[in-house]
């Protein structure tokens, strides 16, 4: 089966503070939204295709114009997709950001149209509920500020943006985090890269024992973090090195990661992030799925994908929606305890309010 019809739709929503992205600030989230219909006019499915500046090679200007110039060449069939083989007809050439579109819509057109929910082969049940890291940044103060709202909604863990130009600022927050809260919380770090070894190495050891849960790419270069956990003692986490160094995953002892972040719009395809996932869950790595600023409709996606990795699924970095001024889905996000429930979330999701998107292109299949 294929859809009838392909339509592209564009939205520009404020962050309600500028966020830090690779050593820039963002006002606004700028996306495009795909959206395909059944055959029988009857059904769509959406799916989100938003580079982000500093994290996609693409733009959102690129991203458009190979949607415009290939839209009317794909072969989107559907029907008996999952996330193991969602993009299996797409070309090769598509961006990250847009394969990760098109292969959400077709999901979500195939789970509208059929009343199923996306899924893989051998998959286990589900999780009830998923739980959402928290993210912190900027002075002391606002991230203090912020952790205490978020404890109060019942977060237990938190992941704090943390830089080699200013470590005695980490240092203070860490130490604040830690005298505010003690052991009720979690808190992972994420340093993107910033700090060479020797740097991280003396930073680190100002940290009490046990004050982190791990850090996210603490080293510049990756292939260093062997020898920073066995000077440190601290857990790594592999985010951007699993894009920007190939075969990462495969070349480094995993006794020394504490978690693998997997964000699927820069992974380019929900197969090579459902692969990692189950490889780092099968040696007790937690797999942690992480947006890059989406809308819901990504976010109650990746919901239903982080809720098939584990019973006990740990805290995925989806809580971003929060950073958003505003949703593009005709019911908000619902967060309980700091915990969404998957099939809810996910259900929600299917549902846009298209009256917040801008209609840009539409096709006949």
């Amino acid at each position: 089966m294929k859809p009838c019809s392909a339509s592209i739709y564009r939205y520009s929503i404020p962050f309600v503070r500028p966020v830090p992205v690779r050593g820039s600030r963002l006002g606004t989230r700028d996306g495009l939204v795909i959206g395909l219909l059944t055959p029988d006019g009857l059904h769509s499915g959406f799916g989100e295709i938003a580079p982000l500046p500093g994290l996609h090679p693409e733009t959102l200007t690129d991203a458009f114009e190979q949607c415009r110039s290939l839209i009317p060449e794909l072969d989107l069939s559907f029907g008996d997709l999952s996330f193991h083989d969602a993009g299996r007809d797409l070309p090769e050439s598509l961006f990250p950001s847009v394969r990760t579109g098109f292969e959400m819509a077709l999901l979500n057109l195939q789970s509208v149209a059929g009343e199923t929910f996306p899924t893989f082969p051998g998959a286990p049940e589900p999780a009830k509920k998923l739980p959402l890291n928290a993210l912190l940044f900027g002075t002391t103060k606002s991230v203090l500020a912020m952790a205490n709202d978020y404890f109060r909604q019942g977060y237990k863990t938190f992941k704090l943006k943390v830089q080699a130009a200013d470590p005695d600022l980490a240092v203070e927050q860490v130490l604040s985090l830690r005298s505010a809260f003690g052991n009720d919380i979690s808190l992972r770090l994420d340093s993107n890269r910033s700090f060479p070894l020797e740097d991280a190495c003396t930073f680190f050891k100002r940290l009490p024992a046990n004050s982190i849960e791990y850090i996210e790419e603490p080293v510049a270069d990756p292939r260093l973090i062997p020898e920073f956990f066995s000077r440190i003692g601290i857990h790594s986490a592999l985010d951007e090195s699993l894009w920007l160094n190939p075969g990462i995953w495969h070349d480094i002892p995993h006794d020394c990661l504490g978690g693998i972040v997997l964000k699927p719009s820069r992974l380019g395809s929900f197969s090579n992030t459902l692969r990692l996932a189950l490889e780092a869950e099968a040696e007790n790595i937690p797999a942690v799925i992480s947006a890059a600023y989406e809308t819901g409709i990504s976010l109650g996606f990746y919901t239903r994908l982080a809720s098939l990795f584990s019973e006990k699924p740990t805290a995925c970095g989806l809580d971003t929606f929060r950073q958003l001024s505003r949703d593009i889905l005709s019911v908000p996000i619902h967060v309980e305890n700091g915990c969404v429930f998957p099939e809810n979330t996910y259900r929600e999701s299917l549902k846009p309010d298209l009256s917040m998107l801008k209609q840009v292109e539409t096709w006949t299949l």
